[in-house]
């Protein structure tokens, strides 16, 4: 593969991947998490070939010397700009995790509750153990 071919398609990989990874974002603030797996099985494809393309280049770095000063200022800004987007998507995942976590916390601390037994339930209005307890959940549509 020519040098210049090599850089096109290792900035084509960065930018596809950067849009997956921005998409992805905008599902998580969304809170439409069931689009997420086949974006997952886009991005890790992405991942992999971009991971490829870059050993590659690191393999045979006399191909950054042939390549004129313009299009290694475009490489070098392409691949600042996606580092930016890694770590904004790394950011936003993590976000993300910890809100799970909360929820699943939350769940099972209210589950252990209701099993402990009588009086430690949720109470009717009519001050009988109603058999389950409710517990306020808020949903922040921002990750």
């Amino acid at each position: 593969m020519e040098p210049l071919e090599q850089v096109t398609v290792l900035m084509t990989l960065m930018k596809r991947l950067g849009q997956v990874m921005d998409h992805e974002r905008a599902i998580l603030r969304s809170m439409r998490l069931d689009t997420l797996p086949d974006l997952q099985e886009e991005k890790m494809a992405l991942a992999e070939a971009y991971e490829i393309e870059l050993a590659r280049l690191r393999c045979s770095p006399e191909v950054l010397g042939v390549l004129e000063p313009m299009v290694r200022s475009q490489l070098h800004e392409a691949m600042r700009s996606f580092q930016e987007t890694v770590s904004a998507n790394l950011h936003a995942l993590l976000a993300a995790q910890s809100l799970v976590d909360k929820i699943m916390r939350n769940i099972a601390d209210s589950l252990t509750r209701c099993a402990a037994g009588p009086g430690h339930g949720a109470r009717g209005q009519s001050g009988h153990d109603a058999g389950a307890q409710v517990i306020s959940v808020a949903f922040d549509r921002k990750v």
